[in-house]
């Protein structure tokens, strides 16, 4: 055989190697067209053409990953609910509870919410509130374990995560979505854990600064769910294989009656796994304030105030475990006691009504409560009192508060000056 078609021979070889390596790409959309495409939360949405015509772009939805902390076997829905949306107003701890077990995504359908101890693997650069910090607050605490001083804030947005949030730089999301019941302050993070004296409070943790605590069950929070390590990515649904145009969407339900949808793989081999992450929140709760007793609070201050002061706070503790000052959500009185820039000076008293109902104004009060009151130069959280301040409480007698006929307790009093 002659050197020349021994040559030519091994050429056609070589190509027809390179061309079993190489992918062809087969056209499946005009670059620049448009269509309708399926989001996982159950809304519709729209996505373009690839520019090489190879498939479609994602849909123009809110899509959540996952990721997985090896040292602690967790794996975390990245970001949390709703991150970037700034209107959102979270989620009780109940609904939370049900979101998670609802939710559908990454291929899996056993996330579920955190308890504080899983919560607490999360945070960064506050060493007391980590997950083997000196913070007592865990899973099974009574609600006096937030006021250890190892549970405390740290300096806001100063940790390692992204907007300075208290959790890893590999973790997406944010931490400071305005709290909708609580001016001046983001919405904590929820977890499963309840309060061991008081199932009414549940553990929390605030991302923006490191601190860990106690907040009411109905409060409105942040919500990221967890799984069980390890996760590994999901790219087909169950079943038969079903070749599809890659990036293409379809709508899909599953065993929960949830509209979600499904994406065909990047090669166009198969169809996701379904994934829904819509979610339909509990009724509001019914307003009983008008129903319980009130305080019908007088407030003056001692002596003419130097600067307008920032924020005054009214509200009730119950009377067992009751210490000066309370390190701790109250117990009653709502949104309305407190109140920012408030006008209250020597010769202006400040009028101020106190219901005797929670917070979220679910439910009456009745028992024996406390009355405290604070009057603060700046907006902080926590709101704890310091030079400047004035506060009132530390010497009184409890009061009964009653279910039945609405009473009014009406209260004089006059703030002193903070001494450390």
């Amino acid at each position: 055989m002659g050197k020349s078609l021994i040559a030519v021979l091994i050429t056609l070889s070589a190509l027809l190697v390179l061309g079993s390596k190489c992918k062809h790409i087969v056209v499946v959309c005009e670059d620049g067209a448009e269509q309708e495409c399926f989001c996982p939360d159950g809304t519709v949405g729209n996505q373009v053409c690839r520019s090489d015509g190879s498939g479609w772009e994602s849909c123009d939805c809110t899509y959540y990953s996952v990721w997985c902390d090896d040292e602690a076997d967790l794996c975390w829905q990245d970001p949390q609910k709703d991150a970037y949306d700034y209107d959102d107003i979270g989620l009780t701890q109940p609904d939370a509870i049900r979101y998670c077990e609802e939710v559908v995504f990454g291929g899996y359908d056993d996330w579920r919410l955190p308890d504080i101890d899983e919560l607490r693997t999360l945070i960064r650069g506050n060493p007391p509130t980590e997950a083997d910090g000196e913070c007592p607050l865990t899973d099974g605490s009574p609600r006096s374990d937030m006021s250890h001083e190892a549970c405390s804030d740290n300096i806001p947005y100063d940790g390692p995560g992204p907007g300075g949030c208290y959790w890893p730089p590999e973790l997406a999301g944010t931490c400071d979505k305005p709290d909708p019941a609580a001016e001046g302050h983001p919405m904590e993070y929820c977890s499963s854990t309840v309060a061991s004296d008081n199932d009414q409070w549940v553990g929390a943790i605030l991302f923006e600064n490191g601190a860990v605590a106690f907040n009411h069950i109905n409060s409105f929070a942040d919500v990221r769910c967890v799984r069980d390590a390890p996760t590994p990515p999901v790219v087909c649904e169950d079943g038969p294989s079903e070749e599809c145009a890659p990036g293409e969407t379809r709508q899909c339900s599953g065993e929960n009656e949830k509209t979600g949808s499904q994406t065909c793989a990047d090669d166009g081999s198969c169809w996701g796994p379904c994934e829904y992450t819509g979610f339909e929140p509990s009724p509001p709760i019914t307003d009983v304030c008008d129903q319980c007793d009130k305080v019908q609070l007088t407030i003056r201050v001692p002596e003419k105030l130097q600067n307008p002061p920032k924020v005054i706070m009214a509200f009730l503790y119950e009377a067992e475990g009751w210490i000066f000052p309370p390190n701790r959500p109250p117990d009653g009185g709502t949104d309305y006691n407190q109140v920012i820039d408030p006008d209250i000076d020597l010769d202006k008293p400040l009028a101020m009504t106190v219901p005797g109902c929670t917070y979220y104004r679910e439910e009456c009060l009745e028992g024996d409560y406390y009355l405290y009151v604070s009057l603060l130069q700046e907006e902080k959280m926590p709101p704890t009192v310091g030079e400047g301040d004035y506060w009132w409480g530390m010497d009184q007698e409890p009061m009964t508060l009653e279910i039945g006929q609405a009473n009014v307790i009406e209260m004089d009093i006059e703030l002193v000056p903070f001494v450390e």
